[in-house]
């Protein structure tokens, strides 16, 4: 019972659509007859509102602009290029406030900021079911504000931490604005705990059955946790925000009703997608309309063009891969003492249907031939990298190689400073059209069970996109107890995560955190949990780690800069890239933008 379509009407907003046969969440209806305030001023109308507000969140999340900014220019991604440059990965000159990953991103935000004004403002002319037959029940109406407000909440966070200021939009545009002004950080953060502050009063603890996929009184609490962790590091940081951040995630993993699976391959499994451990997640459904969820591509090798033996094919759907894992992530996985990796990773696993994350067996550790050659026949090995959970895994020679058919990577040994190996998945390319992609070992938990090949870019994937889940809420909770000095409790919180991770391993021995427990011991944590599914960027920005670790494990960022240099330093880290540029098109879009100017060192 979930929520997979989730669509607006309105004339502010979009069209009403679609429903799924197993929940009551939406349901398909026409409504084109009736006046838009009348129409919105029903029980089923206004819900339309509040559907358009999580509709609005797949122009944010399910986006590659989202994905770019929050995943470029760390320590665990770099660019697919290995003789090109990007801009925001290797923070050169050319990366400025035209950048349109950057506005793409601020303008899908402040889309859904004005949907959201719009339900919540609208609520006050809501029929009460008292009054009329077509109101809605007060609780209910209440319930639904309370959303409304935790998706603000949300949407404002994202502002605050990646652009430190903007507009602040509490209200329902009625006429287009050529002026704008900035509020500040602290005013930002005050406004998100007031909303997620009345939504954690209204809002039920779990979403089940009709009602899952709509936010919950325990996803806003864990945002409220992430709002007082991120706010803790700021100079005008309340002094408790650390203490609280800790009490919220605590009371999240103690009382919510939510469990970490027993293993993380079920948390990734496309089967069970709807499971304890998802606190909030972006639903898709198997109608044509709705089943455009993208993130499965991200982070995978194209395999349509630039081998012979593999082709555009429905095989592996529709590549669009925006980024390629650092060799530092590859070598922070332990293959045999570490279930995730195993789950995240091309591997057997994910090469053997009763268990990979999507149920089938494309992502075994190898590309198999998808249309025949002289060379290969249908479903023969074309390229393969060998993973270290194998049997028989070795470090293959260039006799070794030359004894098959195929082309052989290996997997990443040494030092994550050292890409002078030849091997390194970084220096190995495919040449497409006289472009170049790097081929590499593609991360798979995101693989979806439903992808097709469509010659016009179409995406077709119908797998959930987890926005919170209760592992990060442990993570949340020993990050905020680092910071509190509270040594036992980041060690009982990142030891959950930990202990998960060793269970249903190829060998025992993971070993778990003891001493004390440091910033770099959660964001390493953080990588082999989550990666990929939250902004990377903005877990090194809020700890301060940006610098350090982007440096010192993205070898990209010192060493393929073109004609010029990466500028990235702690100084022009203080100064500029602690947040994004606030768009150029947006300030040149009003009649004030030269005055409102730009963010510190753009």
């Amino acid at each position: 019972m979930k929520i997979k379509n989730i669509i607006l009407i309105g004339i502010q907003v979009c069209m009403l659509v679609g429903a799924t046969s197993c929940s009551d969440f939406l349901e398909e209806k026409n409504y084109s007859g009736q006046s838009a305030e009348k129409y919105f001023a029903t029980a089923k109308g206004y819900e339309t509102l509040i559907y358009g507000c999580y509709a609005d969140l797949k122009n944010i999340y399910n986006n590659t602009a989202y994905a770019n900014m929050g995943q470029m220019g760390t320590d665990m991604f770099t660019q697919l290029a290995p003789l090109a440059t990007n801009a925001m990965n290797q923070y050169i000159s050319s990366y400025t406030s035209a950048d349109g990953t950057v506005s793409g991103v601020w303008d899908n935000l402040y889309v859904t900021l004005k949907d959201i004004n719009a339900a919540i403002e609208r609520s006050s002319s809501v029929i009460l079911k008292k009054d009329d037959k077509d109101g809605i029940d007060p609780d209910v109406l209440a319930q639904r504000v309370g959303e409304a407000k935790a998706l603000r909440a949300l949407c404002l966070f994202e502002i605050v931490r990646n652009w430190g200021k903007g507009p602040l939009m509490l209200t329902e545009p009625t006429s287009a604005s050529k002026a704008a002004e900035y509020s500040d950080a602290p005013a930002f953060y005050n406004q998100i705990l007031s909303d997620l502050n009345d939504a954690v009063a209204v809002l039920p603890v779990r979403q089940i059955g009709g009602d899952y996929g709509r936010i919950s009184g325990s996803a806003a609490k864990h945002l409220r946790a992430l709002v007082y962790l991120t706010r803790g590091y700021q100079s005008y940081a309340d002094s408790k925000d650390f203490e609280n951040a800790f009490k919220d995630a605590q009371d999240v993993y103690e009382n919510s009703g939510h469990k970490l699976l027993d293993d993380y391959r079920l948390v990734h499994s496309q089967a069970n997608e709807v499971n304890d451990e998802i606190l909030f997640s972006i639903g898709f459904s198997t109608d044509g309309n709705f089943n455009t969820g993208r993130q499965y591509s991200w982070y995978t090798v194209d395999t349509r063009e630039g081998w012979s033996g593999l082709t555009k094919s429905a095989l592996y759907g529709n590549a669009d891969p925006l980024c390629a894992p650092t060799k530092y992530t590859y070598l922070l996985f332990d293959w045999k003492k570490d279930r995730r990796a195993a789950v995240t990773f091309m591997s057997p696993l994910n090469g053997d249907p009763a268990t990979s994350t999507d149920g089938k067996s494309a992502g075994k550790n190898w590309f198999e031939c998808t249309e025949a050659t002289e060379q290969f026949a249908k479903g023969d090995k074309v390229v393969y990298f060998p993973v270290p959970l194998e049997d028989d895994f070795k470090y293959w020679t260039e006799e070794d190689k030359a004894a098959v058919p195929y082309t052989v990577y290996n997997y990443p040994t040494g030092t994550p400073t050292d890409m002078s190996e030849d091997e390194y998945y970084l220096n190995c390319y495919q040449v497409n059209d006289a472009r170049s992609r790097r081929t590499f070992l593609s991360v798979w938990k995101f693989k979806d069970c439903n992808p097709v090949y469509d010659e016009y870019g179409n995406f077709t994937g119908t797998r959930d996109m987890y926005i919170f889940r209760l592992a990060e809420t442990c993570l949340v909770a020993a990050e905020a107890a680092v910071m509190n000095n509270d040594n036992a409790n980041a060690l009982k919180y990142i030891n959950k995560v930990r202990e998960r991770a060793a269970r249903h391993a190829l060998e025992a021995g993971l070993p778990l955190y003891q001493g004390t427990v440091t910033l770099d011991n959660i964001l390493d944590e953080r990588a082999l949990e989550l990666l990929g599914e939250t902004p990377r960027w903005n877990d090194l920005q809020r700890t301060g780690k940006l610098v350090e670790r982007a440096l010192k494990y993205n070898w990209d960022i010192t060493h393929i800069t073109g004609d010029t240099k990466t500028l990235l330093t702690e100084e022009t880290y203080r100064n500029k890239f602690c947040l994004r540029p606030i768009p150029l098109s947006w300030l040149n879009s009003l009649s004030n933008g030269q005055e409102l100017g730009n963010n510190q060192g753009w």
